[in-house]
């Protein structure tokens, strides 16, 4: 992956938004498995989805195809 910085603020703030929900379904689809208590969980959502919205502003489209390709499972 290489780095696709952002070019406006707007476009931050979506992939930010939208890395963030990546995180919470990523996070969703580990709970439903490993079932942890609520504090577990909750921690999970919020580490999760940080990352995530982190990756998605660093690295832009090459994480967003990253993340289409290791999803394939699905």
């Amino acid at each position: 992956m290489h780095e696709d910085p952002p070019r406006d603020s707007s476009e931050r703030h979506v992939r930010i938004f939208f890395g963030s929900l990546l995180g919470l379904f990523i996070a969703a689809v580990i709970g439903f498995h490993a079932e942890p208590s609520w504090m577990a969980w909750a921690l999970l959502c919020v580490i999760c989805a940080a990352v995530c919205a982190w990756l998605a502003v660093q690295y832009g489209d090459g994480f967003w195809h990253r993340m289409l390709h290791l999803m394939r499972w699905w």
